[in-house]
């Protein structure tokens, strides 16, 4: 590959950069052929004249970087051809993507029927460049997520940029990046892009007209070094705000702020509540004298932006003026951005609130905030809005082409959808006559309790911003990067003429797979339970196995596992495992653990999800028998196991202390041991010498003997053997208590879990003599998921998540009556919630679509319908194996390569099970075990 990386500068380096790249051509006929390869650093949206053909690429390692390939040849004809590329370089912390440099790289070419060849390559052909100063500063929208999209119209260059007929003489040639060393050799896309399917809207919630009942005075600072652990902590988050507030009279209001510290005349404004409806809002009750009154507030930026937002009531004749000046235009006055050191030696002992003639002389002075000035968080903004009474309904099928008349609408509109599902979605808005106003779109799945508000989070709030153009008869506004929601809020505000909604498009950005299993039972609710979670399993597959598609979208390992079971269960894919997997190799840290979500910078591994990376790897290849992936990532697997044995031999048992990174005084940022987190406090012990994350070592183990051994690795099968041999023999001695009849969760003994036991049986420690002991202390322990008996109020004993190792536990040891009852309660409780998906946890105060949930699904079609895939040993055998302790009829069908393995059965008048059918499609032969 000759192509060469090119920015508009040589150097790529930057904040959330956007660049623009044209390639004409003038054909002389359609082509036969046109083949066009991309790599972009980080995101790429591609453009052939003028028309929208796909967002690209995947998430990747800078050393290991992925390259698409699109055929042109249909969108290509005789004459003047445009080929356009937007590139949107990232270069900020997430957990999607990793800091490099801004690029693009391309090659192809072009075939006429002449047999005439055009070479595509950048660095070759004459790609030109251009930056796209109408992307402006955004602030992140989480801690995970990478910046909004704030798109400002009126910044954009005259005509379509991405046409053929767009004038681009001003443009200059596009700059060879002075290092063309940022990424290893690229690898061709190994997974299908993502769906683009049209994703339709279930509702709308309402249509309400904009009616300000406030004074609301805000602005916005970017701090680009808040939350960016790869650039030294030089500069301080901190800002205070200073004001005078006029009152024609002695009142008593009720001010609406931010989490921030505030004072009125010097004196402390009280502790304020959450308002009900307004997301991330503090309502306070203030005293003001009459005449001016001193406003100070201090605040620390929470994400990458500073936002000051100050709500009013209005009917009181207040006014804000910095100067105490009523027709001044100066709003506030704000601190400078400083260093860690000058906050240190100037502002850190400088008591609070600064004095009213304090001029900040040192700091070169107080920074004016003029009344022109407007908060640029679309969260905010939206949540704080007031509304007036609703007049007109509006149906789905009305959306489009759907006038608002200035009229009615005089301050604006909001208009709230829900898909009914939370979605991962590339929006699309079409408006005409919004120039001059401004555009918000926010996300979520959660509604105040006004049903009319999204609930928002200072730590997540989804939300994007565009500003109209008077010059332009219409904005159509596409965004840069995928937004996971279940509902999604448009505002626009300050119209200056009515708006047209010419269209609102919402792409589905999730994989693209066909749901091929089934599974119907006797019983209704768990149906129900399964199909839960196939809709949240088929959301949370993106470019790699997802968390969740709402706030973070990161490939974690735990997550990854649990959600390749689901798929196996349902769709039947293995190329996204494979390269979730290429990622997780590709993502050992300094110590050679494999980080706990990747790509990302940072010390993010935890130390149970690094070993369980080791069931990951044999449960893709005990399916896929895919040696070569394993060969390739072999080294990796070693040296994350290696950390694990230098902890071992600490001791001559091998057993795992789960308070390593206490004892040795690292400051680990997820933790030594994680074990399972939301559980009621007690009930596992995790500290000390620890079973489960002893028995998670064990698993690791056998699964990194058996890779070994498939490999041809023999000589490395001996080492794992003895040790294996070591930690199974001290697991049993340690932890096993005789008198209580089951294991316990440390060598201390102080608690006993169920997890301790069932852990033991999923490692292969359970012996026959505590079988039915450990069956007996389950059972009585988990007698109720719940800790009160009915609901989580009160804690519970095993999260979600972790259920998918306990179901598994319990299904080894032969406990489906408690396994049953875990899911008709756990998720049974959900579904009583009106949940349609599986969220987090139980407190449903987060994400509301978590795929690592979704586990009853995979442990259904296993157990109750009882289908068993091939595995590696037996690749052309399919068990049939029904565990179940109260359904009396099972039909339904698992994928495989070869086709559907489809099963019914049925109990019949003397309690049988009956199989009415057994079907494995040709080259699969079926084995029934009672």
């Amino acid at each position: 590959m000759q192509a060469k990386a090119i920015w508009y500068d040589e150097s790529g380096q930057g904040r959330n950069l956007y660049a623009r790249f044209r390639l004409t051509l003038d054909l002389k006929s359609k082509p036969e052929n046109a083949i066009l390869h991309l790599f972009a650093d980080t995101t790429y949206q591609l453009y052939i004249n003028g028309k929208y053909v796909r967002l690209g690429s995947l998430r990747f390692d800078p050393q290991h970087p992925v390259y698409d390939s699109h055929d042109l040849s249909s969108l290509l004809h005789e004459g003047r051809n445009v080929i356009a590329v937007q590139v949107n370089y990232v270069g900020h912390k997430t957990f999607i993507t990793m800091l490099s440099q801004a690029g693009l790289t391309a090659w192809g070419e072009v075939t006429l029927a002449g047999g005439e060849r055009i070479d595509l390559a950048t660095g070759g052909a004459a790609w030109k460049a251009s930056s796209a100063p109408a992307y402006r500063y955004a602030a992140k929208s989480s801690l995970f997520l990478k910046a909004g999209d704030l798109y400002d119209q009126r910044l954009e260059e005259a005509g379509d940029w991405s046409g053929n007929e767009f004038d681009d003489s001003s443009w200059l040639s596009a700059v060879e990046l002075a290092n063309q060393q940022a990424w290893g050799e690229p690898e061709a896309r190994g997974i299908p892009y993502m769906s683009g399917e049209p994703v339709p809207v279930e509702r709308v919630l309402h249509l309400m007209p904009l009616e300000p009942q406030e004074l609301l005075c805000s602005f916005s600072v970017p701090m680009p070094h808040v939350n960016e652990i790869h650039e030294p902590e030089l500069t301080s988050r901190f800002m205070a705000v200073r004001t005078w507030i006029y009152s024609p009279e002695d009142v008593f209001i009720t001010m609406g702020l931010f989490y921030q510290n505030s004072w009125i005349n010097g004196e402390p404004i009280a502790k304020g509540l959450y308002a009900d409806d307004k997301s991330m809002r503090l309502n306070h009750r203030v005293s003001l004298h009459k005449g001016w009154n001193a406003y100070f507030a201090k605040c620390d930026s929470l994400q990458d932006m500073y936002h000051h937002y100050l709500a009013l009531p209005e009917g009181f004749g207040l006014v804000v003026s910095a100067d105490r000046d009523p027709e001044g235009t100066v709003q506030f006055h704000r601190t400078p951005v400083v260093s860690h050191e000058l906050y240190a030696s100037v502002l850190s002992g400088r008591e609070l609130p600064f004095a009213v003639d304090d001029e900040l002389a040192d700091l070169g002075g107080w920074i004016e905030v003029t009344v022109h000035e407007h908060g640029e968080s679309p969260t905010m903004s939206t949540g704080w809005d007031t509304y007036g009474n609703s007049f007109e309904s509006i149906e789905v099928d009305q959306l489009t082409d759907r006038v608002f008349s200035l009229a009615d609408y005089p301050n604006g509109f909001s208009l709230l959808l829900d898909l009914g599902l939370t979605r991962l979605v590339l929006p699309r808005v079409v408006l005409e006559g919004a120039g001059g106003a401004t555009i918000d779109l926010t996300y979520g799945e959660h509604l105040n309790a006004d049903g009319k508000h999204l609930r928002h989070y200072h730590w997540y709030g989804l939300g994007d911003r565009a500003y109209g153009d008077k010059r332009c008869e219409q904005l159509d506004w596409r965004l840069t990067q995928p937004r996971g929601f279940r509902y999604v809020q448009l505002t626009v505000r300050s119209p200056k003429q009515d708006v047209l909604l010419r269209g609102l498009e919402l792409a589905s950005a999730s994989y693209p797979v066909e749901t091929k299993g089934t599974f119907r039972c006797s019983d209704p609710l768990l149906e129900q339970i399964w199909e839960m979670g196939v809709r949240t399993e088929a959301v949370n597959m993106e470019d790699a196995y997802t968390d969740c598609v709402t706030r973070e979208r990161g490939q974690y390992i735990r997550d990854t596992i649990i959600q390749y079971h689901n798929n196996l269960a349902v769709f039947g894919d293995h190329a996204l495992m494979r390269r979730s997997l290429q990622l997780m190799g590709q993502s050992p840290d300094a110590t050679g653990k494999f980080r706990a979500v990747y790509p990302n910078t940072g010390d993010y591994t935890i130390s149970d999800f690094a070993l369980n990376a080791l069931e990951g790897f044999w449960a893709y290849y005990e399916q896929t028998g895919d040696g070569e992936l394993v060969e390739t990532y072999w080294d990796a697997i070693q040296h994350n196991l290696a950390w694990f044995h230098e902890l071992a031999d600490e001791r001559e048992d091998l057993l795992l202390d789960a308070e390593w990174d206490v004892k040795r005084g690292i400051n680990a940022h997820y933790g030594g041991f994680h074990g399972d987190l939301a559980i009621v406090k007690g009930y596992m012990d995790i500290t000390g010498i620890h079973c489960v994350f002893s028995c998670t070592y064990l698993i690791a183990l056998r699964a990194a003997a058996k890779l070994a051994g498939a490999i041809g690795r023999q000589e490395e099968v001996g080492e794992l053997e003895r040790r294996i041999a070591v930690v199974e023999r001290a697991i049993h001695d340690t932890f096993w208590d005789e008198e209580r009849g089951c294991y316990s969760d440390n060598e201390q003994k102080l608690s006993h879990s169920a997890h301790a036991s069932l852990f033991a049986a999923r490692a292969g420690v359970l012996t026959a003599e505590q079988l039915e002991p450990v069956r007996a202390h389950v059972r009585r322990d988990l007698k109720s998921l719940f800790v009160n008996g009915y609901g989580p109020e009160d804690g519970v004993y095993v999260s979600p998540s972790f259920s998918f190792y306990i179901f598994e536990g319990l299904y080894l040891i032969g406990l489906t009556d408690t396994a049953e009852r875990m899911m008709r309660q756990g998720w049974g409780w959900f579904l009583q919630k009106g949940l349609k998906q599986t969220p987090e946890y139980y407190d449903l105060g987060q994400s509301l679509c978590h795929a690592w949930s979704a586990c009853p699904t995979y442990f259904m079609s296993t157990h109750v319908l009882g289908v068993h895939l091939p595995t590696i040993e037996k690749p052309d055998e399919v068990v049939i194996h029904v565990q179940t302790a109260e359904v009396t009829a099972a039909e339904g069908a698992v994928p495989h390569a070869l086709g559907l393995i489809e099963v019914k059965w049925h109990t019949d008048e003397q309690g049988a099970r009956v199989f009415d059918y057994v079907r494995v499609p040709e080259g699969l032969r079926a084995t029934i075990v009672e």
